[in-house]
C-alpha cells in the first residue's frame, strides 16, 4: 500500500536533505535514497529506489533509480527483488516464500554504480486488543436530527450517535495511525446534494497519533457499505522520521536516516483489524 502520508514526509526529508549546506551528508554526487516499507503478512512491494533531488530543484519527486541490485536478507536468507512496471524505481519481491512476521529483523542490501547502502529493520508487534465501539454507523438523518434537538436532546449527545470509536492498548513511546477503507464489493456513494461528500475516496488515512484511540464520523463517510478500520503499529524509524517534521532547517544538519552510505528510511509496520458497516 503506498500511503501519502508516509511518501509527504519522505519528500520532506529529501528536500532537506538537499538543500543544506553545513551537512557532511549534502552530497558533490548524487547518493542513493531508500524508502523501503515492509507491512506484516504484505507482500513486499513498496521498496523505492532513487537518486536525491539536485539542489535548486523544484521538483516534488526524486529521480527513480530502476537498475540497482536490491536485495532483502533475512535470516542470512537473500531474496532479489525486481523492478516494478513503469519508471518509478519501485520494486517487489514476485516469490512465495518471503514473508514479513512480527519479530522478523530485515537488512536491505543496494548496489549501483559501484556503491552499496544498506539499512536493518525490525518488524514491530501489531496493536493489542483493537476494539471498535459498534459495528454500525448510521447515515444521519437531519430531519430525525432537527426533531431530536427540538426534543431538547443535546448536540453532544446527538453528535455521539453519529460516531464510533476504535480502540487499542496505547504503547506511550510508540506511533500509529489509522487507516478506513470502504471495501464493499459494490459500494454505494453517498448523494452529494444530501450529505455534501460525494464524490470523494474510499479511503482515509489518519497522521501518525500517540495515543491509544480514534473517533469514526459519519459525516468523513464518502460511500455505504462494509469498511476496513487497520490500525497501525509504526516502526521506530518511521516515528523519528514524522517527529522530526518540526525541527528548524537552521539547527538541521544531518537529515534522520537509518540507511548507512546514502538518505531515506527503511522501516516496517504491523496492524489489527477491524470492520463496520456503514449504513442509511
Amino acid at each position: 500500500m503506498k500511503l501519502w502520508i508516509i511518501s509527504l514526509l519522505f519528500i520532506s526529508l529529501l528536500m532537506i536533505s538537499t538543500c543544506t549546506t553545513e551537512s557532511p551528508l549534502a552530497p558533490d554526487t548524487e547518493l542513493i535514497v531508500i524508502r523501503g516499507y515492509l507491512y506484516a503478512n504484505e507482500p513486499v512491494n513498496d521498496i523505492q529506489i532513487t537518486h536525491t533531488l539536485p539542489l535548486g530543484s523544484e521538483a516534488t519527486t526524486a529521480p527513480p533509480i530502476n537498475d540497482a541490485q536490491v536485495y532483502l536478507i533475512k535470516n542470512e536468507n537473500r531474496y532479489a527483488l525486481i523492478p516494478s512496471a513503469g519508471d518509478s524505481g519501485y520494486y517487489h519481491y514476485e516469490g512465495t516464500d518471503l514473508t514479513v512476521e512480527a519479530d522478523d529483523e530485515f537488512k536491505i542490501e543496494v548496489v549501483y554504480n559501484d556503491q552499496q547502502v544498506t539499512a536493518t529493520t525490525v518488524v514491530p508487534q501489531a496493536p493489542e486488543n483493537v476494539t471498535i465501539s459498534s459495528t454500525t454507523l448510521k447515515f444521519p438523518d437531519f430531519d430525525t436530527m432537527w426533531e431530536l434537538r427540538q426534543q431538547g436532546i443535546s448536540m453532544d449527545s446527538i453528535r455521539k450517535s453519529m460516531t464510533l470509536t476504535v480502540s487499542w492498548d496505547n504503547d506511550p513511546e510508540a506511533l500509529y495511525y489509522v487507516v478506513v477503507e470502504n471495501i464493499d464489493a459494490n459500494p454505494v456513494e453517498v448523494e452529494q446534494q444530501q450529505f455534501g461528500r460525494g464524490g470523494g475516496p474510499r479511503l482515509f488515512i489518519s497522521a501518525p497519533m500517540a495515543r491509544g484511540d480514534y473517533i469514526v464520523n459519519a459525516m468523513m463517510m464518502t460511500h455505504l457499505g462494509k469498511h476496513q478500520v487497520k490500525v497501525y503499529h509504526v516502526n521506530q524509524e518511521y516515528a523519528d522520521l514524522y517527529q522530526s517534521r518540526n525541527q528548524d532547517s537552521r539547527d538541521l544538519n544531518e537529515p534522520l536516516t537509518n540507511v548507512v552510505n546514502g538518505l531515506g528510511v527503511f522501516s516496517a509496520f504491523n496492524s489489527r483489524s477491524v470492520y463496520f458497516q456503514f449504513l442509511e
